[in-house]
């Protein structure tokens, strides 16, 4: 967009969103929606012509795990309920991928009527389309507990609750991967687990890949509250594995958990 010569408009002001992420009980919507409803909102109030929304699902449809909530199924008919008025939504693939050019090739032709723009924007770009994962610093001794979560929850520091200082707290070591998405998913779709949507089969190969890497020595899956489909498909993704595990819900209170969680480890 900006190669374009297009502006591009982040949303600012979500303090307040923020805040009310700390009143789970108060909230009719898990905390992820509630922040993302609140920058929807905040665009809107700046005057945007459109809005790029990320397709989760990449057009997939399913009743299995996180299709039965429908945030995770279906993101602008759902914010359509919450936002009123809303800005035209253009759709743009969730994961970086080769995908992203063809459609950042028909958005630029349809936003600049300039095929040659297009192309030259795309060349100087396409090399974004495939970062490297980030370089993670590695914690070093104690026992390393691997966090499985929703990808927009790991992303976002502000949407996982304080997980990293409490397991400190606990003296336990909390280790985040850093895998490509793409790989992520291949590795979900050999669960045997049956799941369908891309949100779901990154989760499943998240848990996987944590559960054989052997420097990790138990998990926690780390889930938002208010969103009854993703807990359950946890528990089912935790009794595939070997660890010690523990679920966790932001919001709630996790001192006994931790505890118990460190018990089993020290007992291995």
């Amino acid at each position: 967009m900006r190669e374009l010569g297009l502006e591009t408009i982040s949303p600012y002001g979500l303090s307040e969103a923020a805040r009310s992420h700390q009143e789970p009980n108060t909230l009719p919507l898990c905390g992820p929606m509630q922040l993302l409803v609140a920058q929807v909102l905040d665009l809107k109030r700046q005057g945007i012509d459109y809005l790029l929304l990320p397709d989760l699902q990449e057009g997939l449809e399913s009743e299995r795990g996180g299709a039965q909530c429908p945030w995770l199924l279906d993101l602008e008919a759902a914010l359509l309920q919450n936002v009123p008025g809303m800005p035209p939504v253009l759709k743009v693939p969730a994961r970086l991928g080769e995908p992203v050019a063809g459609l950042a090739a028909k958005l630029g032709q349809m936003l600049t009527r300039n095929p040659m723009m297009v192309r030259k924007a795309l060349e100087k770009t396409r090399h974004l389309l495939f970062p490297r994962p980030k370089s993670l610093s590695e914690p070093k001794g104690g026992s390393w507990v691997g966090i499985v979560a929703q990808p927009y929850i790991l992303e976002d520091y502000r949407l996982q609750g304080g997980v990293r200082e409490a397991l400190e707290a606990a003296g336990l070591i909390p280790y985040f991967a850093s895998v490509r998405p793409a790989e992520l998913i291949q590795e979900g779709s050999r669960v045997p687990l049956k799941l369908e949507l891309p949100s779901d089969l990154e989760l499943a190969g998240l848990s996987s890949y944590l559960s054989r890497l052997g420097k990790v020595k138990a998990l926690v899956y780390l889930s938002a509250y208010n969103c009854p489909p993703i807990p359950p498909l946890m528990q089912k993704l935790a009794n595939l594995q070997a660890k010690p595990w523990k679920l966790l819900v932001v919001g709630e209170e996790w001192g006994l958990a931790l505890e118990e969680l460190k018990a089993a480890l020290e007992a291995c």
